[in-house]
């Protein structure tokens, strides 16, 4: 055998180990990472209360990610700072979710960059501009372009337009004209499959805040009430 067949010989036998061994490297990160996740996933089944729970939850989603940088444990991170957040709002002290809110918006852009076709985390990610600076709605454009990047990604999703729209009549004295004609334009795409779809807004409306009158004006400005 020539020392040239040899090292050929020799090159493709080291090039299989090595992509033997990347492929095992690459299993076991992959491994390592679901099963921090599926720990994290029990975990939140058994919390008492979130404040309490929240570092050891947090520390297994972040370990998940060093593992393996999926898209989704990034989302799922940006969810559960988000809703830390949102404790600190209800016992009245806004300011205190802020770092929670900063965390939030990070591991959510982690994750868009990661997939940027998963209209859930856009929808994540508006909640986190809306509750900046809370009461105030400071960031409510960027949050309601968020919204509107989300439903672009899932444009039939019924249950994410129900709650855009819901979003953006709450803010109609914030609304710009172009964001109205938006508003307008993707009603009449749904209504136009869905003749019952403004019963169904409307419904939504009155559960939140038991009357119609106001949400019926806002449609009748878009020229969609009878």
């Amino acid at each position: 055998m020539s020392s040239g067949l040899r090292l050929r010989r020799g090159l493709v036998t080291g090039l299989g180990l090595v992509g033997g061994g990347l492929a095992l490297t690459a299993s076991i990160v992959f491994y390592s990472g679901h099963c921090h996740f599926s720990r994290y996933q029990e975990a939140r089944k058994n919390i008492r209360s979130l404040e309490r729970d929240f570092l050891g939850l947090e520390d297994r989603l972040k370990t998940a990610t060093r593992y393996y940088p999926l898209p989704a444990f990034y989302g799922e991170l940006g969810r559960l700072r988000l809703q830390r957040a949102m404790v600190e709002i209800e016992f009245g002290q806004p300011e205190k979710g802020e770092p929670y809110l900063d965390g939030a918006r990070e591991a959510l852009e982690r994750a868009i960059a990661g997939n940027p076709l998963d209209y859930s985390f856009f929808w994540e990610l508006s909640k986190v501009y809306f509750l900046y600076n809370y009461p105030l709605l400071t960031y409510s454009g960027k949050g309601r372009l968020l919204c509107r990047e989300s439903l672009r990604r899932h444009p039939y999703n019924e249950f994410l337009f129900l709650n855009v729209l819901l979003v953006f009549f709450e803010q109609w004295p914030l609304l710009e004209v172009e964001e109205k004609d938006w508003l307008r334009t993707n009603l009449r795409r749904v209504m136009t499959g869905d003749p019952g779809f403004l019963d169904k807004l409307k419904r939504r409306w009155r559960q939140n805040y038991k009357e119609t009158q106001d949400l019926e004006s806002r449609l009748a400005e878009l020229g969609l009430q009878d």
